[in-house]
C-alpha cells in the first residue's frame, strides 16, 4: 500500500493522536565506515562500480550501449534496486547489516529490539523524479511504537536526501544533509517526510527500516525509545568532544 499523501490527512487529528512528543524529532548517529564498509560491499558485490554516487552515469552508459535515450526514469531506479533484491539472505551486505544491528543499534537502545531483517535498498538516481511523496508512516504501518532508521551510503544533501518538516504538522519540508557514516534516526510515524526530484548530480543509495522495543505496541514506548536514542547519542557526542 502506498503511503498516504499529506493532502489526504487530517493533520490536526494526527497531531492529537501523537500525544506526548520526544525531546527532538530526529538525531544523527555516526559510525565507522572502516568497520562497517557498506558502500564498498555494495560497489563490489552488487553494482560492480567504484562510486555509488555516480551510479546514474553508469546507468546512462548502459542505456547508450543498448541504443536507448540517456534520460533516466523511475524504471531505472527500480531496475537498480532489483540488483540488490537478487542478493541471497547470507550475502556479505546482510551479514554486515545484522552485525551493525547487534554491535551498534542494540547497545544504543539498551534492551531487546525488533527490526526489519531484510529492508529494501532505495536508489534515487540523479535526474529522476521523487521516489517518495511526503507522508507519515503511521498512516500505513499503524505502529505507534516504531521509529525510523535511514542510512545513506553516499553523502547526500539538497535534492538527493530525505526532506523532513521542522516540527510536527508544520509542513515546512527542508533537506537533511547526511554523510556516509551517519544514520538519521527520526520519529517517522508522526513527522512528515519524503523526497523531491533529484537534480543534485549525486545518486543516493540508502537503506531504511523501522525498529522498536521488542514486544512494544504503544506510542509511549515509541517516544521512550526515541528519547533513549537521543540521550545516548548526545552523551557520546559530549564525551567525544571532551577528548578532543
Amino acid at each position: 500500500m502506498a503511503a498516504q499523501a499529506l493532502a489526504e490527512i487530517d493533520r490536526s487529528l494526527l497531531a492529537r493522536e501523537a500525544g506526548p512528543l520526544p525531546q527532538r524529532t530526529h538525531v544523527l548517529l555516526s559510525y565507522d565506515t572502516a568497520r562497517f564498509p557498506f558502500a564498498a560491499v555494495l560497489g563490489r558485490d552488487v553494482f560492480r562500480v567504484h562510486r555509488l554516487d555516480r551510479l546514474h552515469e553508469y546507468v546512462r552508459q548502459h542505456r547508450a550501449r543498448h541504443g536507448r535515450a540517456p534520460r533516466l526514469s523511475a524504471k531505472d531506479n527500480l531496475m537498480v534496486c532489483d540488483m540488490m533484491a537478487r542478493q541471497p539472505e547470507d550475502a556479505a551486505f546482510w551479514r554486515l547489516y545484522h552485525g551493525f544491528m547487534l554491535r551498534i543499534l542494540a547497545p544504543l537502545v539498551g534492551r531487546g529490539i525488533s527490526y526489519t531483517s531484510h529492508p529494501k535498498l532505495r536508489i534515487h538516481l540523479s535526474g529522476t523524479s521523487s521516489v517518495s511523496s511526503f507522508h507519515h508512516d503511521i498512516c500505513v504501518t499503524k505502529r505507534p511504537d516504531q521509529i525510523n532508521f535511514w542510512a545513506p551510503f553516499t553523502d547526500v544533501d539538497g535534492t538527493a536526501t530525505i526532506w523532513l518538516e521542522s516540527d510536527y504538522g508544520k509542513g515546512d519540508f527542508t533537506p537533511v544533509p547526511v554523510r556516509y557514516g551517519q544514520v538519521l534516526i527520526f520519529d517517522g510515524g508522526y513527522l512528515g517526510h519524503g523526497s523531491v526530484d533529484n537534480v543534485s548530480g549525486v545518486t543516493r543509495v540508502s537503506l531504511d527500516m523501522r525498529f522498536s522495543y521488542k514486544k512494544a505496541t504503544t506510542r509511549a514506548e515509541g517516544v521512550s525509545l526515541m528519547n533513549r536514542v537521543i540521550q545516548v547519542i548526545d552523551a557520546k557526542t559530549a564525551d567525544d568532544e571532551e577528548i578532543l
